[in-house]
């Protein structure tokens, strides 16, 4: 990356906090847009604006995924960037999907017969909101003094679990939708982008692992 790409990677915006508020904020935007066009008056388009809360998290939650493994095989400004950032990126992740957990509720509420006749399944709904607990532990437990006052192993662990949870979520729910018949290109996007994400992963884990053979033997 040259010189410009490094300074605007420093740029006060796009780091910390005021990171996860342009995040925020343009997820927001983008959710206005989507309401203003497409609405909820109607079961099927509450549904498209839950795919659209979806669609706005995933590319976060799949930078955090890959943020470690990638400034360690592939070092640059840009995973430099990535990795002090990751807590702020996984929040912007928290933010985007908490508004799933908004409009399931929207359709609950105004769309109630609908999603008891076509959408219902009891062990889906019981998984959804054991995401959200899981969600909201991740992100409580994001802030440092919570973070202070925990057995660094448990918060080791739960951040473990949540990062491999979400990830396999949301790259499951793509490819459910293609093996459904849904070949839209941003499907395919985020079931390649997914799989490229775990690549990198595992990568770092076998050349880490073999770094640490070699250096035992």
């Amino acid at each position: 990356m040259n010189a410009r790409g490094e300074s605007l990677l420093r740029h006060p915006l796009l780091n910390g906090w005021p990171l996860f508020y342009v995040i925020a904020g343009l997820s927001f935007a983008i959710i206005l847009a989507g309401l203003a066009t497409t609405g909820n008056s109607t079961p099927e388009a509450t549904v498209a604006m839950i795919r659209l809360s979806v669609q706005l998290a995933s590319p976060w939650i799949y930078l955090a995924f890959v943020a470690t493994a990638l400034e360690q095989l592939f070092q640059s400004s840009f995973s430099s960037w990535l990795l002090r950032n990751r807590r702020y990126v996984g929040l912007s992740f928290a933010a985007g999907f908490g508004w799933q957990a908004v409009f399931i509720l929207v359709l609950l509420v105004l769309h109630g017969d609908y999603y008891a006749t076509v959408l219902h399944d009891t062990a889906e709904f019981i998984s959804r909101m054991l995401s959200y607990l899981l969600l909201l532990a991740l992100t409580v437990t994001s802030f440092f003094p919570v973070r202070r006052v925990m057995d660094p192993r448990h918060w080791r662990l739960l951040h473990l679990v949540g990062i491999w949870y979400f990830w396999a979520a949301i790259w499951v729910s793509y490819a459910e939708t293609v093996m459904l018949g849904d070949t839209g290109l941003i499907a395919i996007v985020y079931i390649v982008t997914g799989l490229f994400v775990l690549a990198v992963r595992f990568a770092a884990y076998w050349e880490k692992r073999s770094a640490s053979l070699v250096n035992n033997a």
